[in-house]
Parts: C-alpha cells; sequence; structure tokens
C-alpha cells in the first residue's frame, strides 16, 4: 500500500515530525510511503531516511498543480493529511478539503487527529474567551488516525484507528534511571529543556490579549527559574532567544535547530522538559522517553488587580490573563478529556503557571524527589500497556482506508 503523507505547515514542524513517526514505522514488506511537505520540514524528514518533497504555493490552484506531478509519479492508494485543518486553514493551501482532494485525484483521504475534534463538535475556546468553529472535515474523511499519546487508545468510531506515537522513546530504547539530586556533583546544574515552535510567537489573528501571553510566556519561565535560586542549564529550541536579562544562576543556550538525532539526545538527557503546551509533541517524547516534565496551563482569568507582584514584575505588559492549556491559543475546555480518564495525564506533573507556589513545587518535586519520579514511571507504564494492547497500525489502518 503506498501512501502520500501531506504535510504543508510552515510554522509547526510537529506535524511533519508526528506523521514521519508513524510512516517510518509502518511494516517495510507492505508500505511504501512518501511526503509532500512544507520545505522548513523536509531536512528532518530526510534525516530520517523519508522520500519527501516540497510542495507550496500562494494559491491553492498553485499548491494543487505542485502536488500533481507527485501523486502521478508515486502513485499513492490513499492521501494521508498530517493535519486536514493545515491544508484547509494554511496560507496557500486555504480552502483545499478532503472532498476536493478526492475529487481530483480520484483516492481515498486520511488524517491525523491528536486533539479529538469530532467529539468536541469541532469547537475550541480560544485565548480571549471567543469560540473557534471549525469546518467538520474529519467527517469527510475515509479514516482518521487517533495519534496516542495523547489521546486515549479507545473506544473507536468505525473508519478510526489508532496509531501509538514512538518519538524515539518507549518502544525502542530504556533510558538509564537519574542520580539524585544528593548524588549529583556539586558543581552539576540541571538541565531544563525549552521548545518554542514558530506558531507560539506569531498572533495570525492580531488579538492583543494573545499578543501580551506571547510576551509574557518567556518571561514568566524565566522568572519561575530564577526565583529557585539554584544553579540550572536551561536549553532553548525555538525561532527566538529570550530578549531579557537571565538570573546569573541560569546558564541559558539558545538554538535554532537541531538535528533530530541531537534533539532525541537532547530530550532524553534533560533533567526536566517544561512547557505550557499540552499538546507539544516534544511533552509526547519527553513521556515516552522517561523525561520528567512539567505542564504549565492557566484555569481562570486573572485580572490585573489579581495578579501577584511577582508576575506584574516579570511581565508588565500582562493587563489580564484567560484560561489556557495551549500558549497561546486557549483550548483549556477543548482539553478537558485530555486530563480526565487518560493514562497520559498520570505520565507528567502539571501545574498552574500564575501560581508560583505551585510551579515551583512541581518543578522541584521533580528534579529532587526519586519518588515523584517513580510515580510518573508508573504512569508510564500504564500507557505502555495501552499502547501495546492497540492491534498493528499498519492492518487497521489498511482495513479503515478500504472499508
Amino acid at each position: 500500500m503506498r501512501l502520500l503523507f501531506l504535510a504543508p505547515s510552515r510554522v509547526s514542524r510537529g506535524e511533519a515530525m508526528l506523521a514521519a513517526d508513524v510512516a517510518r514505522h509502518l511494516p517495510r514488506a507492505g508500505f511504501e510511503v512518501g511526503f509532500a511537505a512544507a520545505e522548513e520540514s523536509l531536512p528532518y524528514l530526510h534525516e530520517l531516511g523519508l522520500p519527501a518533497l516540497a510542495v507550496a504555493g500562494d494559491a491553492a490552484a498553485k499548491c494543487l498543480d505542485a502536488l500533481d506531478p507527485l501523486v502521478r509519479g508515486f502513485r499513492p492508494d490513499c492521501l494521508v493529511a498530517a493535519d486536514v485543518f493545515s491544508l484547509y486553514q494554511r496560507e496557500g493551501w486555504h480552502g483545499i478539503g478532503p472532498g476536493m482532494l478526492r475529487e481530483r485525484y480520484g483516492l481515498p483521504v486520511a488524517s491525523f487527529d491528536r486533539v479529538g475534534w469530532q467529539a468536541a463538535g469541532y469547537t475550541a475556546d480560544k485565548y480571549g474567551g471567543e469560540r473557534l468553529e471549525l469546518p467538520k472535515l474529519l467527517d469527510e474523511c475515509d479514516a482518521v488516525v487517533r495519534l496516542s499519546p495523547p489521546l486515549p487508545t479507545g473506544p473507536l468510531a468505525p473508519g478510526t484507528v489508532v496509531a501509538p506515537l514512538r518519538l524515539g522513546g518507549l518502544h525502542e530504547a530504556v533510558r538509564s534511571p537519574r542520580p539524585a539530586a544528593e548524588d549529583r556533583a556539586a558543581d552539576a546544574r540541571p538541565t531544563v529543556f525549552l521548545v518554542t515552535s514558530r506558531w507560539e510567537t506569531r498572533n495570525a489573528e492580531r488579538s492583543l490579549p494573545v499578543a501580551e501571553l506571547i510576551d509574557a510566556l518567556p518571561r514568566v519561565l524565566h522568572s519561575h527559574l530564577a526565583a529557585l535560586g539554584r544553579p540550572l542549564r536551561v536549553v532553548h529550541v525555538g525561532p527566538r532567544p529570550w530578549r531579557f536579562p537571565v538570573a546569573e544562576q541560569i546558564e541559558y543556550r539558545h538554538l535554532r535547530r537541531m538535528p533530530f538525532a541531537m534533539f532525541q539526545e537532547r530530550v532524553a538527557a534533560a533533567d526536566l522538559f517544561l512547557t505550557a503546551n499540552l499538546l507539544s509533541p516534544t511533552l509526547a517524547q519527553a513521556v515516552l522517553n522517561g523525561t520528567p516534565a512539567v505542564a504549565l496551563g492557566n484555569g481562570r482569568e486573572l485580572g490585573r488587580d489579581e495578579m501577584p507582584a511577582w508576575l506584574t514584575s516579570a511581565a508588565p505588559m500582562l493587563r489580564r490573563a484567560y484560561p489556557f492549556r495551549v500558549a497561546p491559543l486557549g483550548w483549556h475546555k477543548l482539553l478537558e478529556p485530555l486530563v480526565e480518564d487518560n493514562p497520559y495525564a498520570g505520565c507528567f506533573e502539571s501545574a498552574q503557571i500564575f501560581d508560583r507556589a505551585d510551579t515551583a513545587r512541581a518543578i522541584t518535586t521533580l528534579l529532587d524527589d526519586a519518588d515523584a519520579r517513580d510515580r510518573l514511571t508508573a504512569g508510564r507504564q500504564q500507557l505502555a500497556d495501552a499502547l501495546a494492547a492497540l492491534p498493528p497500525i499498519g492492518p487497521a489502518l489498511r482495513a479503515a482506508v478500504s472499508r
């Protein structure tokens, strides 16, 4: 079976990374894969040995014209969107949906889903209180591939399969135990790993609350880490470095990009992964590698007069904070199911980002408490058991597409 994966996003390489993880673990005896992707994702896909060509254009017609020769040359049995909403909404690809692709190429169309849009009624709570209404594109697909983690493994509707992520962990390697705090060398600095995607720094809708949050997040993270009063090494991968003075006890290293193998190694070797995005692919990678991780969010609206002094000092531009689990999108209510009755939620710590004591508790617990890390290991084993019980993705996908 030949699958052509479509990963056109220029602002989130995470979509290509997740699709690639599934593609490279399909059985080679029965599947051949190729990628039509944004140019920004090609180095990553080529590092993994996956055949990939760039497709781009400033309008849907030009994107399809670029895709036509790839479809003719590769002759896929199915088109698989890394995210069908990216095809429909991204610049250049706007308006390209499953129906258009099926009509143009006469092929079944599948899409990954790592949010659970169908169960959520295709609506989300945006940061700032507005509602986001999405077209019901997954209903138009011939098959839907749920990614786990973060999504639970069942129950499943007809035409839906679950793809277990590996991302360099869980099924491929077992990491060695971390030294306890008292066993570290006196001058050793625990490493905190941070990742920022381009979309996390963009304010596409020119929303003032979103602009305030984008400015505030790195300052708030730095403030929390500085307040611990201990030597730390912060490794930050992303498009923008911190643009403010860094506390003297923090050794800050910024890299715009890492080769995939090095990125995997750095995630696996970190003492802590810290994120304000519950859907972060790197959070899943940290979990699967056994790296202690903290997911930060905000559960209630805060006015300026309710903010503690440390917050107004660290983020003077932040006038009002709204609930979020994915910064700066919001999505607090949308992702409630991901933290209820889901083994994945037991694999990392969660904390309220604007609560100094709660965030400090989560960070110091994972850095210093071996028992707490063992509890996360137990949660990871529960997740591993759930993923191991899934049917093989290859036959399940083939059956879903051809039903």
